[in-house]
C-alpha cells in the first residue's frame, strides 16, 4: 500500500491471525511471520498484537516471546505496531469476562502490570482493564501517565 489514498486498515485487537494464534507458549517465527503476511493480504496495514488474560508468568512469557519474534522480523515490525494486554485485570463475572479464563482474573496490581510491560519492552499501547477492578484507578493512571491508552 504505496500512498495515503490506498492505505489499509489498522486494528487494535488481533489475537492471531491466519491459523497463528499469539496467545501460545510457543510462538514460531514462522508462524508470526504468517500471519504478518495474511494481515497485510486481507488489507491490515497495522495492529496491535494482543495478549489475552491468563496467569501473570505465562502473559509474561508470552509478551516476551512475541517481542522478541518481532524484533527479528522486518515485516513483522511494518506490521504490528505495538501491544494490546486485554486483562488479566478485568471483571470476573460471567457475561462479563467473555473467554477469559476466570483462574487467572484478579484485581488491578501495580507491580503485575509492571512486569507485563516490562515484558513487553516498551511496545504496550493499550491495556484492557476494568475499572471496578482498579479501586482509586492507581493503574489506570499510571498507564496514562506513561502514554499508555486504557
Amino acid at each position: 500500500m504505496s500512498d495515503a489514498t490506498s492505505r489499509g486498515y489498522f486494528d487494535i485487537q488481533i489475537n492471531g491471525f491466519g491459523g497463528v494464534d499469539f496467545n501460545q507458549d510457543h510462538l514460531t517465527a514462522q508462524d508470526l511471520h504468517k500471519a504478518c503476511l495474511a494481515l497485510q493480504a486481507d488489507g491490515m496495514e497495522t495492529v496491535l498484537a494482543t495478549i489475552i488474560t491468563e496467569h501473570i508468568d505465562q502473559m509474561a512469557l508470552r509478551l516476551r516471546r512475541l517481542v522478541e519474534l518481532r524484533e527479528q522480523d522486518p515485516l513483522a515490525r511494518q506490521v504490528i505496531a505495538g501491544v494490546h494486554i486485554e486483562g488479566p485485570f478485568i471483571n470476573e463475572q460471567p457475561g462479563y469476562r467473555g473467554a477469559h479464563p476466570p483462574d487467572a482474573i484478579r484485581p488491578a496490581d501495580l507491580d503485575e502490570m509492571k512486569r507485563l510491560l516490562d515484558a513487553a519492552g516498551g511496545l504496550t499501547r493499550l491495556v484492557t482493564l476494568a475499572p471496578e477492578r482498579d479501586p482509586g484507578l492507581k493503574l489506570t493512571r499510571m498507564l496514562v501517565q506513561a502514554g499508555i491508552k486504557v
